[in-house]
Order: C-alpha cells, then sequence, then structure tokens
C-alpha cells in the first residue's frame, strides 16, 4: 500500500534529514551587539554580553554540524559586539589623554561617593 501524497513515512525522513533550524543565541548575539553598538553607555555591558554570547553559538553549532543554519549570524554577533566594546575602550582612552583634569575629577566624585565623604 502506497502513502497519499504529501504523507511521510519513517522511510522519507531516513532518505531526507531534518532541516537545520536557527539557533537562537546567535540570534540574540546580533541584537544585543547592535544594541551595544547603538548605545553608548551599554556599550561596555552590551557589546560584551553579545560577544559572549556569540561564541557560545558558535561552540554549539561547531559541536551540532548540520543542526544549526545561522552561523554567519553568530559571527556577525561576536564581530558587532567587540567592535562596541572596543570603541568603549578607545572612547575612554581619547578622554583620559585629551582631559586629564576633567578625568581626574571624575575619579574622584566616584571615590568620594564610595567613600560616603
Amino acid at each position: 500500500m502506497t502513502n497519499p501524497p504529501g504523507s511521510s513515512s519513517a522511510s522519507d525522513e531516513t532518505l531526507h534529514p531534518p532541516e537545520p533550524r536557527s539557533n537562537g543565541l546567535a540570534i540574540a548575539s546580533l541584537c544585543v551587539s547592535l544594541a551595544g553598538l547603538v548605545t553608548c553607555y551599554g556599550a561596555v555591558l552590551l557589546g560584551l554580553t553579545g560577544a559572549i554570547l556569540g561564541h557560545i553559538a558558535l561552540g554549539t553549532i561547531k559541536r551540532n554540524p548540520g543542526q544549526y543554519r545561522n552561523r554567519g549570524v553568530a559571527v556577525a554577533g561576536v564581530v558587532v559586539g567587540w567592535i562596541a566594546f572596543g570603541l568603549v575602550g578607545i572612547g575612554l582612552t581619547f578622554f583620559i589623554v585629551t582631559a586629564p583634569d576633567q578625568f581626574a575629577d571624575i575619579l574622584h566624585g566616584i571615590f568620594r561617593t564610595i567613600s560616603g565623604g
């Protein structure tokens, strides 16, 4: 007896493996990294978080070949996350070099607030 069109049997599943699916961590990595790139103050936390999520997604994709299809999204999340994190470092370095007195005043205010005096 043959199967009607549109139905599947066990032999169809062995001939056609399941379609690769999207990795949610890769998508989250790119979204968080882009948010870090767009927001100036969030770039430290969001850029770093996006890069870490992307590295985890790449590891998952590497351990399960053929199961996930969006390796490029994970790579983009890693790259954009590290760029966002690096831009904050460059901006902070630029601020320290060009305005050392203002930077010292900011640090003094932070330490005074922490110490309660």
